[in-house]
């Protein structure tokens, strides 16, 4: 306990360890050691194992209240390793437990058992999170109450209801920046639903300055240490909402730093996805794919594995990526939205015949957007709707500048500018002039973010309509030292020499998992596929420390 108040995670489940060999049959040891498992340390099998023991142990001596906590955490170790049918057979022992107690607080924690942001249906999050906030106010929980309003905020947001959302949200917040609260798992789920509630408000500077205060707490309270779950979720939001609005550098620093951080398969697909979709749109594909190997059975990574279909101009492939995507998170409004957007657009390329399917698809999307408080989203389903208008030869111009009003001044450039050059294509054959026009703002927005590939979209447009538009040149070259950074410069020639990545990372004074991020990143820069070819482009080239 006394290593706990200080932040030392690592030190208290060390010590833990210790007691629980001890004194196997000590059932609040486990307890406390797979909670730092799961919510400090990322560790799930750790956690599973000693859980399991604690709500065994809880059960024989007639406990059932703790058993019901350690079902609870059972449930969202299961979550977290993927294991769905697991995670709802500890939760169904966990309602049998507490309705045999009777009312308890143990009943608002089962309310809220699942992070908000994984909770599909934001109608049973509200009013899950509101039971649970009666809960924690009839047994004045403090953690509880709070992780409550972060929730139920989150919801009311979803529903259109954003400046009550907001205020719960802030409220709950506030609780975790300023100390009121130190238990991080509440810390880590209360911070999770800000940072959903951001992504879906597109609400880039209070997600900076979140992640700024939780940088901060984290330095002043926890002697440093970072644990996974308050920061996995956030840099991997946080840096797919900087690439959304077009701050690639920053956005790549985040997404790195979440593939360190992560070690949940589930969070590390998602940033390797995000890292993936940032080549993607750099017209990097080689990289994205060296990025995404590994990762395809993965539902995180299933948009960026599309987008890199497209890029290869797979639609077929590219359709049914993203219908997979959609069957498996059906009730998920909020993660379906731009999974409806990008199918629109691949079945109105398919051909004329698949018009129609883009049709249903865009109601689909249409009907999310209605429910939401999302200007994203609802310019999402403009676009998608002007784009089918476009396709069956309608004046699809009044939807998509509804789609760019939509949009007003949120920072999101590039859906920006696919609203731009779908304008160019609606107008193309009735006012070449507004072509041009909308055309020439795809590509200058475009070729401010260094989207390369799009670019090279808005410029054919361009050169159709009769306007001369000068290339710009990529001036990459992929076999030379200087495309890699300084960093992978040095990790080259150790590969060559044969050494693993946990011997380099012993020479370089770093972890195994950022040199496995270096090599994945060498392979990608140089298009290559094996840490083979790795070597033999070192000896020709001649690459040294």
């Amino acid at each position: 306990m006394a290593a706990l108040a200080m932040g030392d995670y690592r030190g208290a489940a060390n010590m833990l360890d210790e007691v629980v060999s001890a004194k196997p049959d000590l059932a609040r040891a486990h307890e406390m050691l797979g909670g730092i498992a799961l919510g400090v340390l990322d560790d799930y099998p750790r956690a599973l194992r000693h859980l399991e023991i604690s709500y065994r142990l809880h059960r024989e001596v007639g406990d059932f209240a703790a058993a019901a906590r350690a079902s609870i955490a059972l449930a969202q170790v299961e979550v977290a390793g993927g294991n769905g049918a697991g995670a709802r057979g500890w939760l169904g022992r966990a309602k049998r437990l507490i309705d045999e107690i009777g009312p308890c607080v143990e009943e608002g924690y089962y309310r809220i058992a699942m992070m908000g942001c994984e909770v599909p249906d934001v109608i049973e999050l509200e009013a899950s999170s509101s039971r649970a906030l009666e809960v924690a106010r009839t047994f004045r929980d403090t953690n509880l109450e709070v992780r409550a309003l972060a929730d139920s905020g989150l919801a009311l947001i979803s529903l259109g209801r954003t400046a009550d959302g907001l205020k719960r949200l802030d409220e709950a917040l506030t609780a975790v920046i300023s100390g009121e609260v130190r238990d991080l798992v509440t810390c880590g789920f209360t911070c999770c639903a800000v940072v959903s509630a951001c992504s879906l408000l597109g609400d880039i500077d209070r997600l900076t300055r979140l992640i700024e205060n939780l940088r901060r707490v984290a330095s002043e309270r926890f002697n440093g240490f970072q644990p996974p779950i308050l920061t996995s979720h956030c840099h991997q939001t946080y840096g797919g909402m900087l690439s959304e609005a077009g701050r690639w550098e920053e956005a790549e620093a985040e997404l790195r730093r979440a593939v360190e951080v992560s070690v949940g398969a589930g969070h590390r697909a998602a940033a390797m996805a995000g890292l993936a979709e940032l080549r993607i749109h750099q017209n990097r594909t080689s990289e994205a794919a060296v990025l995404l190997r590994g990762w395809e059975d993965r539902l995180e990574t299933a948009p960026a594995q599309a987008r890199l279909h497209d890029a290869r101009d797979e639609l077929d492939v590219a359709a049914s990526t993203l219908r997979w995507a959609l069957r498996e998170q059906a009730t998920n409004v909020v993660a379906s939205a731009a999974l409806l957007a990008h199918l629109v657009d691949v079945e109105c390329r398919r051909g004329a015949e698949y018009v129609s399917v883009a049709d249903d698809v865009a109601r689909r999307l249409e009907a999310i957007a209605d429910s939401l408080a999302s200007p994203g989203i609802r310019a999402m389903a403009r676009l998608s709707r002007g784009r089918v208008q476009t396709a069956r030869g309608e004046d699809a111009s009044a939807t998509l500048q509804a789609a760019l009003r939509d949009l007003g001044n949120d920072e999101r450039p590039r859906l920006r500018a696919e609203v731009h050059l779908a304008l160019a294509e609606a107008e193309r054959e009735r006012d070449v002039a507004a072509a041009t026009t909308q055309a020439r703002a795809a590509l200058a927005i475009f070729e401010r973010l260094g989207a390369r590939r799009d670019a090279d979209r808005a410029a054919v447009l361009l050169r159709s309509v009769g306007v001369s538009v000068r290339a710009r040149a990529d001036t990459t070259n992929r076999n030379a030292p200087g495309a890699l950074s300084r960093r992978e410069r040095e990790v080259v020639p150790l590969i060559a020499e044969g050494l693993s990545n946990a011997e380099i990372a012993k020479r370089l004074f770093v972890t195994p998992k950022t040199i496995e991020h270096h090599v994945t990143s060498i392979l990608g820069r140089l298009d290559l596929r094996t840490r083979t070819e790795i070597a033999a482009w070192a000896h020709r080239t001649a690459v040294k420390i």
